[in-house]
């Protein structure tokens, strides 16, 4: 056990010994804090001998909760260390489909390739994306057209994404992390540090009107873990963008029209959302307007598959790592040029962009990312207008765990190897 916990949902320190346990008997229920239809918190003076919380009822207890909200927390979190990862951007701009794409990879790729175990740290706090992953994955009719809109719904600004909390005359809503449990496997070359490499990993996601100006409300502090994260992933839609439009219009000009249903319909502003996340973390942090953050900056490009003939480089959708007797080791070569090709792009057509990436953060990648893998497709809808729509069985995401292992290399290193080590331990 850690000596001191750090709650993900109110990012308060605690001592471990001081967390408090979830009754278990059907007839302890009224929490001060969730109201009277929560099992109750309580402090144990009896346990068993495995070291579980017997309520007042005689129960065994299975659950425990923070001693600040009273929210659930898994019995990682009094284990492990955080690392805070947070995914943002504009309303529309694919996060949620970035997300499911990128978890459902990850559950495949880190295990098999790269000798890391990764897994819910509960599946009852993972429930949305795992929804969104069997909507786009393992879909009951994945032979036919789905609408977009069908597969993932919208996020929320209120509802199951986030917990509320009555602090006696006041309400505080906060944002539910994804939570993941991080190991070295035995196959890591680094396995004899897995104790001290093992982490609570902590992914939020939060509705892109939450990242708006004047949206930032102390009674629903919803994107301060912005504060807390080493990594940030934003995810930049260029098709929201007129002028990146433009240019799409005249690359696809001989096309079936199938690129209109795959361009966003809403044009946004992208950089006023980069703009206010740094503007909030440097009042919360009292950081200077002239410091850098000192974070990770990912620039996650969406919808690759549109726009990657602008960018003069073969096998885009190539993966950018490598296996060497059984372990995969990241390309860092590659990863930077495919960056550096992308920010010129992007500050040929939405210079904001870059300046407002440049001007905040010291470090700055760039990838190229597809949830899709392909372009939609148009089909008539139930009230007969024209929507974009994909079979769930054709998708093939590319890119989309790129963003997670450069953030891993930067917060863990050597959790994720680069391919120049790979190459020489295999050589070793």
């Amino acid at each position: 056990m850690l000596a001191k916990t750090c709650c993900p949902y109110c990012w308060e320190e605690f001592d471990t010994a001081d967390v408090l346990w979830v009754a278990a008997h059907e007839s302890l229920t009224g929490d001060m804090l969730l109201g009277p239809d929560k099992p109750m918190r309580f402090l144990p003076s009896v346990f068993t001998l495995d070291g579980e919380a017997v309520d007042l009822m005689g129960i065994t207890c299975r659950y425990m909760a923070c001693p600040h909200c009273h929210l659930i927390l898994p019995r990682a979190a009094l284990e492990m260390a955080p690392l805070y990862f947070s995914v943002l951007g504009t309303p529309a701009s694919g996060k949620s489909y970035y997300l499911a794409a990128m978890s459902w990879q990850l559950r495949r790729l880190l295990p098999t390739q790269f000798a890391l175990d990764f897994a819910d740290a509960d599946p009852a706090l993972n429930v949305a994306l795992a929804e969104y992953e069997k909507n786009l994955f393992i879909h009951p009719h994945g032979d036919r057209f789905i609408p977009l809109a069908d597969l993932i719904r919208k996020t929320e600004t209120t509802g199951a994404m986030y917990e509320s909390v009555n602090y006696g005359d006041h309400s505080v809503r906060y944002a539910k992390p994804f939570l993941f449990v991080l190991r070295l496997n035995p196959r890591h070359p680094y396995h004899s540090q897995a104790q001290e490499l093992q982490r609570l990993l902590c992914l939020y996601d939060n509705a892109g009107e939450h990242f708006l100006p004047g949206q930032d409300d102390p009674q629903a502090p919803v994107t301060w873990h912005l504060a807390r994260s080493q990594v940030w992933i934003y995810v930049f839609d260029p098709t929201a963008d007129p002028r990146f439009r433009h240019v799409l219009h005249q690359l696809y000009q001989k096309s079936n029209g199938q690129i209109d249903y795959a361009l966003s319909m809403r044009p946004e502003r992208q950089d006023v959302v980069l703009l206010e996340a740094v503007a909030r973390v440097r009042r919360l942090t009292r950081l200077s307007a002239t410091q850098m953050l000192n974070k990770l900056l990912i620039v996650a490009v969406s919808k690759a598959d549109v726009w990657y003939p602008l960018i003069r480089e073969d096998r885009l959708n190539e993966e950018p790592w490598k296996a060497v007797r059984g372990l995969a080791g990241l390309d860092s070569d590659r990863v930077v040029r495919r960056s550096q090709l992308v920010e010129q792009l992007l500050n040929q057509h939405c210079p904001e962009v870059v300046g407002a990436a440049r001007s905040n953060f010291n470090r700055v990648a760039y990838v190229p990312i597809s949830a899709l893998g392909k372009l939609p497709n148009p089909v008539r809808g139930a009230d007969g207008t024209i929507i974009p729509a994909i079979r769930p069985r054709e998708l093939q995401p590319w890119g989309v765990v790129v963003p997670f292992l450069l953030g891993l290399m930067h917060a863990l290193p050597n959790a994720v190897l680069s391919l120049r080590k790979v190459e020489k331990l295999g050589r070793g």
